[in-house]
């Protein structure tokens, strides 16, 4: 069993292995890959409880947060304890970012905001790549530019490199799997369309005997999608007694270190 903060790594997970090769010409592919995100593409904001566990930044973590989504480029993040004030909140809008430790009385602004999301999930993304992992999508407006099938499992190549993997449940496609960005995303649990687990795994490092740096599993619940968030949810008001520090020195302590809520 793993450790439930984030600590040095003692466990391994299994290898996922996706169709290679060329596959077979698959024409439909733009119109199945529409129909598996239909779904998914008209999120425009969302809400959601997330049970966060498995590795990221090279070290275990565990914890609970909750987030918020608002296109575009709006995030909030609330890490939370298991009683008392949140471990840390975080507030996004395209003009304005706030990194704030509550209980630390530090906080951070000024920075990217895919930054701070990768010093606090192990995963480079930014807010609407983020909205768009956790929803089912993959990546934000994606477009299919070609597709091939293996059986029952069909590949869409998207542009800017990502790779979507379908597959049928019923009388529709989910989208099951993709590769971006050096990292596989498995999406399962899915209700109307829309996952309530998404696993992230970055590379091997080219062997499958290696630890992956990053290896995230997330539940969701308590999902809301396309409900009214207000504005000021994205702005964080930081009272006079918490001290400015810098991202590095903010993370010197990693944040779900055995702080936040348990899954």
């Amino acid at each position: 069993m793993c450790c439930v903060a984030i600590t040095p790594i003692s466990c391994a997970s299994p290898r996922i292995i996706l169709p290679e090769g060329p596959g077979e010409p698959f024409p439909k592919y733009a119109e199945v890959f529409a129909a598996a995100v239909s779904e998914c593409s008209r999120v425009r904001s969302f809400e959601a409880l997330v049970a966060l566990r498995g590795r990221g930044q090279g070290g275990n973590v565990r914890g609970r947060i909750r987030v918020g989504f608002v296109a575009p480029g709006s995030v909030r993040l609330e890490g939370l304890a298991p009683f008392g004030a949140p471990v840390f909140l975080f507030a996004a809008t395209p003009s304005d970012v706030t990194l704030w430790f509550v209980r630390r009385a530090q906080a951070v602004s000024g920075v990217p905001a895919a930054d701070v999301l990768d010093r606090l999930t192990g995963i480079p993304f930014g807010p609407e790549d983020l909205r768009a992992v956790l929803t089912g999508c993959l990546v934000p407006e994606a477009e299919p530019i070609g597709g091939r099938s293996y059986g029952d499992w069909i590949a869409v190549d998207l542009a800017r490199g990502a790779v979507a993997y379908l597959r049928p449940s019923g009388d529709e496609y989910h989208l099951v799997a993709g590769i971006r960005d050096g990292l596989t995303v498995w999406y399962d649990e899915f209700r109307r369309q829309l996952p309530r687990q998404v696993r992230v795994v970055s590379d091997d490092g080219g062997s499958q005997a290696s630890v992956p740096v990053t290896d995230l599993t997330a539940r969701l619940s308590q999902v809301s999608v396309n409900v009214e968030i207000p504005e000021a949810a994205f702005t964080l008001r930081i009272p006079p007694d918490v001290t400015p520090v810098s991202l590095e020195d903010l993370f010197r302590a990693p944040p779900l270190a055995g702080e936040t809520g348990q899954p």
